[in-house]
């Protein structure tokens, strides 16, 4: 037996091992950071709040809201579609739709890939709008964190992207 193959193999083992904690914590992190980090504060205004966010050093998060706001209802609904979903959607399933986010390597079921049409198109608003407010295994809901304004606008970017 060649002793130096044998030690160059219980060297790869530690390595693998730091690796997929490594991807592991990176896949929480950004799981916490991306999905649903965000306070759920019943707040009425979507503005970023700096004042708190400067005294402390962490980046401004924005305020979530349950209803409405002015801004929302004159903006172009697939502009705030895609607004939000690179905001709220795209660490999971891409910046372009198609489930490569950098959160997906962690997850088990990958992301959808909303550039399917075939699937994508079999599916109902009723469906799709089920899932993005009460969620869907590794998807969280986002019914208590995004206006309706806001969900209805996704849906609209997510049929956009639906080849």
């Amino acid at each position: 037996m060649d002793h130096n193959r044998l030690a160059a193999h219980g060297k790869a083992r530690p390595l693998a091992l730091i690796g997929g904690l490594l991807v592991i914590a990176a896949t929480t992190y950004a799981l916490l950071v991306g999905c649903g980090g965000k306070s759920q504060e019943s707040n009425t205004s979507t503005t970023t709040d700096t004042t708190s966010s400067a005294s402390t050093g962490a980046a401004p998060q924005p305020n979530t809201a349950p209803s409405d706001t002015n801004a929302e209802k004159t903006m172009d609904p697939v502009a705030l579609g895609n607004k939000v979903y690179q905001e709220r959607c795209a660490l999971c399933h891409g910046p372009e739709g198609k489930g490569d986010g950098p959160a997906a390597a962690g997850l088990n079921p990958k992301p959808r890939n909303h550039t399917d049409g075939k699937y994508m198109n079999s599916r109902t608003d009723a469906q799709l709008l089920e899932v993005i407010h009460h969620g869907k295994g590794a998807m969280p809901a986002w019914g208590g964190i995004l206006t309706e304004t806001e969900i209805n606008a996704v849906l609209k970017h997510v049929r956009s992207l639906a080849k």
